[in-house]
């Protein structure tokens, strides 16, 4: 078989890149069709000791055994699937762009090789292709197909503490208008196996291109610097498809494995291939903000609220404090009780002290600078993460200038909720930069998002990222997609 353009991955990077090209195109996908809503069906008849575990992996095994994704360390808390679509199907639709200051760093090993300018116009049309609704308040110019219902409620509880919150982007259908294919968001929860199809996965993305799925590409033959053939597994024996040029949008780990089974040219910059793997850990706090009436699921949508105010950057580390639009947990209320009060019989001004209790995810950037790093090792992917371990102490310093952001504001620290996730481990799968295209001389692939040393190999993807800050990477990846389907469509 031979194809002017062959994409491997059928997930947001390669779905995206075939969306914008001109000309034909091949996508191949390892992973095969499914249906959603029987994928939901075995989720709810599973004996499930471990809710979020059996809604990742268990509800989308596939049935191949070529498949499994790589088992990551005990330390590493994210995974991977590998049917169609990939990890569209259970990211929760949160859309964020990354920071303004992710593309003005001075450093050029972890700089990326454009300014924010560059990119802002890719990243609107990454958000008309993921249909987002946005928060009029939003501050990042969207580009949204509709708004968010319910903001104003949440602007009127939160202000007095927290003036510049907002609801934070989300690539969900809201509207009946436009449908596609696409359900209603009705704020349910379960985003992972949403019972509506309401959030946008990637294959809600129109794409002129015929798919293969079923087929896991194993190696490229190169001749030269240019790659010419994609040696292929299939369930019903090898595959062989030549090609022009090839564009790698699998995920992260499984595109870094793939070259590093293939016979790379020598000038491929091989030392830093899964060199600057990068992450996110967390932490979940609480803080109660006095007579405040939170609006617990007073949105049309399932989302989280965008708290600047507790948001920064400190030692060089990007952190982004999200507020949980759902009653607290346990922990997070009985913290916020006022016993003095309850002893002194004020009992409706003490229940009320709890409708003021706002739970809090904040998302803490791994700095490439801990190199963390993945490498091959007999016939698997492996991770060093002595970097991480060596300087998760620093997000101590993080939390605690946190805390005092809300004393300063009028909220109440509830200590009693706090749960420091990352002192045990990362992750929360957003495995991104193994193949970074940084501004500096450990780049792995270019500015035209070549892999370095090959004529005709591209990269799709978060793999790309030099510096991920403390963001969500879905739309930089769709936006960089956007990017390179334009810079090809100019040099074909």
């Amino acid at each position: 078989m031979f194809v002017e353009t062959l994409i491997i991955g059928n997930g947001f990077a390669g779905r995206s890149v075939a969306h914008g090209l001109k000309g034909p195109c091949l996508i191949v996908e390892r992973g095969e069709k499914f249906n959603i809503f029987e994928r939901r069906a075995r989720f709810n008849a599973m004996e499930k000791a471990d809710r979020h575990d059996a809604l990742i992996r268990r509800s989308y095994e596939s049935k191949h055994a070529f498949n499994v994704p790589e088992e990551l360390p005990p330390d590493c808390a994210s995974d991977y699937i590998l049917v169609d679509g990939g990890c569209s199907n259970h990211w929760g639709g949160l859309s964020f762009r990354l920071s303004q200051a992710m593309f003005e760093q001075k450093v050029e090993a972890f700089r990326w090789p454009f300014d924010f300018q560059t990119i802002q116009p890719y990243y609107r049309e990454a958000e008309q292709l993921l249909r987002i609704s946005a928060d009029p308040r939003d501050p990042d110019e969207r580009n949204p197909l509709t708004e968010i219902k319910g903001t104003e409620r949440w602007h009127e509880a939160l202000s007095p503490f927290f003036p510049q919150a907002y609801i934070g982007a989300q690539a969900h259908n809201l509207s009946m208008e436009q449908v596609e294919g696409q359900g209603l968001c009705m704020g349910a929860g379960d985003c992972e196996l949403c019972p509506m199809d309401a959030k946008t996965r990637s294959l809600h993305i129109r794409a002129q291109a015929r798919v293969l799925n079923e087929v896991l590409v194993e190696r490229l033959r190169f001749e030269g610097g240019k790659a010419v053939e994609a040696i292929c597994h299939t369930p019903r024996g090898p595959l062989s498809i030549r090609f022009d040029r090839v564009i790698i949008a699998a995920h992260g780990v499984e595109s870094l494995k793939l070259l590093w089974k293939s016979d790379l040219p020598a000038e491929v910059p091989q030392a830093f291939m899964g060199r600057y793997c990068q992450d996110h850990a967390v932490a979940e706090l609480a803080c109660r903000l006095p007579q405040a009436k939170i609006p617990f699921f007073q949105v049309n949508t399932a989302a989280q609220v965008v708290i600047p105010e507790l948001s920064g950057e400190l030692d060089g580390i990007e952190y982004t404090t999200l507020g949980l639009m759902t009653p607290g947990n346990d922990a997070a209320l009985a913290g916020s009780l006022d016993l003095d009060k309850l002893n002194d019989w004020a009992i409706r001004e003490s229940l009320e002290d709890l409708a003021g209790t706002l739970s809090l995810y904040i998302l803490l950037e791994i700095p490439p600078q801990w190199d963390v790093s993945l490498f091959y090792e007999g016939g698997g992917v492996r991770m060093d993460s002595d970097g991480y371990h060596g300087n998760k102490h620093r997000y101590d310093a993080v939390i605690e200038a946190i805390y005092t952001k809300m004393e300063t504001l009028g909220a109440i620290p509830v200590r009693a909720a706090e749960q420091l996730h990352y002192r045990d481990a990362f992750g929360t799968h957003h495995l991104v930069g193994m193949l970074n295209m940084s501004a500096g001389d450990n780049a792995v692939v270019g500015a035209d998002f070549r892999l370095k040393g090959s004529d005709n190999v591209y990269i799709a993807g978060s793999s790309l990222f030099p510096r991920c800050g403390s963001r969500n990477p879905t739309v930089t990846v769709v936006a960089l997609a956007r990017m390179l389907a334009d810079q090809l469509n100019d040099h074909a």
